[in-house]
């Protein structure tokens, strides 16, 4: 663009002054060729030294003014050429007033004696071209600003992108953990709770053995002891299985709130309600995993630690977090709450996705899950 208007700025000076030369006294060619030699020198020193355009291009102005008052013709085209390279700076608002100004006073100035009618038009013309240039460069600058957003906005889409593909691998990392946790309590459980029944379910039957023969009623009543051992450890087992592998359709629905409500309903032998309010909308397979676990070790602990027959379970799904809260009707602890290992593990998992736990004491004892919506 630059090339361009240099260009046109060259023709404006090298054009009339061919043309007003047929005005010119044949001695006086070589002052006058001396003299657009000069314009165009001006031309191009403003183009080389930056620094010092605005001196250069008021000079320019005087001396083609003078031009023109002094050889008439069209020379008052050449401030036509200083007014293209006034708007080329880009000058501010007002600015681009003052030169409009200063450079019609030259420019008048040039046109002296001559016809109204001519002052008029050429008057017009430079307002005009002035405004067409102002306008040019006020396009020009809103193109860069769009240029500039667009690649703003290509560079945030970029980092948005990442950010999404570091979210999804924090994610499965989440779940993955939450996954390794959960068999290694399913192992501890093994371990303590059936290992436990079955060393009980050995001894018992020694014992039996030994009072096969010395005391039969004794003995019978060791082996239906027994019996009621096994039919607890093969319940304890079943749930462990079940909670391992669940095939079918239920293995897309593994970690759903309802069917925990369910089974630990039937399995507990309480009284277990579900709700969910405001805008329920899909979770994050991590995040339904931690309010699952959860949910699971509050239900436990209500059972085991407050003797709840009663549990109520509520999921609220708010603008940027969703809540868990899980109340029951138990007694309520007389001491200050220390974090047991079923705590410590909730405050684990939910400080994988900077989530908190809270539990309070009031008329009923609860505690509340609060996660963020990954992605919300």
């Amino acid at each position: 663009m630059n090339i361009m208007l240099n260009r046109i700025r060259a023709l404006l000076v090298a054009v009339p002054s061919m043309i007003s030369i047929v005005n010119v006294g044949a001695g006086s060619y070589a002052i006058y060729t001396a003299y657009v030699l000069v314009a165009l020198l001006l031309i191009k020193s403003s183009a080389l030294f930056t620094k010092h355009s605005q001196l250069l291009l008021l000079a320019e102005l005087i001396l083609f003014s003078w031009l023109s008052y002094t050889y008439a013709s069209v020379l008052f085209l050449l401030l036509f050429s200083t007014l293209i390279a006034i708007f080329q700076s880009k000058p501010s608002s007002q600015a681009s007033i003052l030169w409009t100004a200063v450079g019609i006073a030259a420019l008048l100035a040039g046109l002296h004696e001559r016809v109204y009618e001519v002052v008029f038009s050429v008057a017009i013309l430079w307002i005009t071209t002035a405004a067409i240039l102002y306008t040019s460069n006020r396009f020009e600058d809103k193109h860069h600003q769009i240029e500039d957003l667009y690649e703003a906005l290509a560079a945030s889409n970029v980092e948005l992108g990442a950010a999404k593909s570091r979210m999804q691998n924090y994610a499965s990392q989440v779940e993955l953990n939450a996954q390794v946790e959960e068999r290694n309590r399913i192992a501890k459980d093994i371990h303590d709770d059936l290992g436990h029944r079955l060393i009980r379910v050995k001894m018992m039957s020694e014992a039996a053995l030994h009072l096969f023969d010395t005391d039969t009623a004794r003995s019978k009543n060791t082996v239906e002891q027994i019996r009621d051992q096994l039919q607890d450890s093969m319940e304890l087992m079943r749930r462990t299985v079940r909670r391992i592998a669940v095939d079918g359709d239920k293995d897309a629905r593994r970690y759903a709130l309802d069917r925990l409500v369910e089974e630990s309903a039937s399995g507990l032998g309480i009284t277990v309600s579900f709700q969910v309010t405001g805008n329920a909308r899909p979770l994050y397979p991590s995040v339904e995993l931690i309010l699952f676990k959860n949910a699971q070790e509050a239900i436990t602990n209500a059972v085991r630690h407050g003797m709840a027959t009663t549990v109520d379970v509520e999921l609220e799904f708010m603008a940027a977090s969703v809540s868990l809260t899980v109340s029951n009707n138990g007694s309520l602890p007389s001491e200050p709450i220390e974090a047991g290992i079923g705590m410590k593990g909730m405050n684990e998992r939910i400080a994988l996705i900077g989530g908190r736990l809270e539990w309070q004491k009031g008329d009923r004892f609860s505690v509340k899950t609060t996660l963020p919506l990954l992605g919300g």
